[in-house]
């Protein structure tokens, strides 16, 4: 029988409050996987069927209308401020302030963490490997215990297992903007990004392009010595004219050198490795050949002893001619076998030399195709932006990139006992043709300034009712003014090789943590650098 039009609407209100009551029992706002609102039917991708509570309007309508504008545009976002009191994100790039949403956040029990991390990880259809399978789509994780950025429901208050819970459209176009090590700063106030310009903050070393040489480059210091100082000017004209490159633009053009190379590096370390098989088959013969002609050598001797005494012993003409005539032919033969050895050791010799010239060869050939074939591996590890931590605490400098240590080196402080706060900044985009970088700094809020002032301790993660807003965390302050993003740079000095180590790997999306803190217990293998000021 044909259900009848009012019956299928009864059956689907039925569903709904079913589902509404399925999520509800798996938890509002679950932690790594906030499902709440969705649902699977046999494919993997979700299905609202809750609908979303309207977003918070940001505070500043002037940023709202370029969001609009922007129209969240495919350009790169290298910061992400996300404040706990506001329930706001914040995304900025090259252009300087992307775009902005409301999100929902911990809640009691389940605070989200306040700190300094950076994107780990990115799934599109991610499932919660701690909620039984719950959905969350279009996760970028933070840290390794469980918190994310994800879509979600956005009641108006916080209420999610302490991820950061953002709208449909916003997380999905966010997914676009981001790469893995995008850094992300979670607040405990309404901190917002400034552009700053310092002497301390690196700038871009930039090198002359690599030119290849030609028969014409190989003859030019003849030339140069036949023309004179005019050539000489003329050489120096052309130097300066050379195409410079960033340290971006020759990290790219090492790296696709290398995997343009891999493939003959691969050949080459082949055929070396068979000709070096063959000249070790031909030093081998050789050896043989030198020990038959010592052992032939040895039979002559002992032949050419027995003739010779023979001849002693001879007690006839007759007997005494045999003598004479087999010694006669037995010391032809040790001449003839004295000649064979030494021509067997000089080949011998020979043959040894060219088999380990050959061995070396290959030794060098199938390292120089490891090193190729590792790049390869590695994919686009090697054009990734480098991470860098100043910490007070350890008293160094710390530089990653791709999760992997690359430097390491004691940092001078002025005024070491009084403290620095904590500073994040972020290159954003190139200027001056390259020669510099343009930095956005985000100060994270003060929890201690001083020896006589209190923490400021994290915002109350309660239930709030719905539309009220988290109550605002005042920071306590002692006397002494705090650090700003540059005069915490005015009291840091780097000796030249770290300088130099910068300069070299700078591009847009390095990052800079300067901390009085070290890194947290979330800082691990697979991680980049997370501060958590307590």
């Amino acid at each position: 029988m044909v259900p009848t039009s009012s019956a299928v609407r009864t059956s689907k209100r039925l569903g709904c409050i079913v589902g509404a009551g399925l999520a509800a029992s798996l938890g509002c706002g679950i932690e790594t996987a906030d499902a709440q609102g969705f649902w699977y039917s046999g494919n993997s991708r979700p299905k609202r069927v809750v609908r979303q509570a309207r977003p918070e309007r940001a505070e500043r309508p002037e940023k709202t209308e370029k969001v609009k504008d922007k129209a969240f545009q495919p350009q790169p976002v290298h910061l992400i401020v996300i404040s706990i009191p506001k329930q706001r994100i914040s995304a900025y790039g090259g252009g300087g302030f992307h775009a902005q949403s409301s999100v929902s956040s911990g809640r009691t029990g389940f605070p989200t963490p306040i700190g300094v991390f950076s994107v780990i990880q990115k799934n599109r259809y991610h499932r919660s490997n701690i909620y039984s399978g719950a959905p969350m789509p279009f996760m970028q994780r933070i840290t390794w215990s469980g918190v994310a950025m994800h879509e979600g429901v956005l009641p108006g208050y916080p209420a999610s297992h302490g991820c950061i819970r953002l709208t449909h459209k916003f997380a999905s176009e966010l997914w676009g903007m981001t790469r893995m090590g995008v850094r992300v700063v979670v607040t405990p106030d309404d901190a917002e990004p400034v552009q700053v310009t310092h002497a301390k903050l690196p700038a871009p070393n930039m090198t002359p392009a690599p030119t290849s040489v030609s028969r014409a480059e190989q003859i030019k210091p003849s030339l140069v010595a036949m023309a004179g100082e005019k050539t000489t000017a003329d050489a120096g004209t052309s130097a300066a004219s050379a195409k410079l490159l960033s340290p971006l633009d020759r990290a790219k053009a090492e790296r696709t050198k290398i995997v343009a190379e891999a493939p003959s590096m691969a050949k080459a370390a082949k055929e070396a490795a068979e000709v070096a098989a063959t000249k070790a088959v031909e030093a081998n013969r050789a050896m043989s050949a030198l020990r038959e002609a010592d052992a032939a050598l040895n039979v002559a001797r002992d032949r050419l002893d027995a003739a010779a005494k023979s001849l002693e012993q001879a007690k006839t003409p007759e007997a005494a001619d045999r003598a004479k005539a087999d010694k006669s032919a037995a010391e032809a033969k040790v001449a003839e076998a004295t000649q064979l050895k030494t021509q067997a050791a000089t080949t011998e010799q020979a043959k040894t030399q060219e088999a380990l010239a050959a061995a070396t060869a290959a030794w060098d050939a199938e390292k120089a195709s490891d090193v190729a074939n590792r790049t390869l591996r590695e994919g686009d590890r090697a054009i990734e932006p480098i991470s860098m931590l100043i910490s007070k605490k350890t008293g160094r400098i710390h530089i990653r990139q791709a999760w992997r240590t690359l430097h390491e080196a004691p940092v001078t402080f002025k005024d070491p006992d009084t403290p620095l706060g904590t500073h994040v900044y972020v290159a954003v985009d190139t200027q001056d043709d390259g020669k510099a970088m343009r930095w956005l700094a985000v100060t994270y809020p003060q929890t201690t300034s001083g020896p006589d002032a209190k923490p400021v301790h994290q915002p109350q993660q309660r239930n709030q009712r719905r539309g009220e807003k988290p109550e605002p965390v005042a920071a306590v302050h002692s006397g002494r003014p705090r650090e700003t993003a540059s005069s915490a740079l005015d009291r840091i000095e780097l000796d030249q090789e770290t300088k130099q180590f910068i300069a070299d790997r700078i591009w847009a999306g390095a990052s800079l943590i300067v901390s009085d803190y070290g890194l947290s217990n979330e800082a691990g293998r697979y991680t980049d650098f997370i501060v958590q000021p307590r």
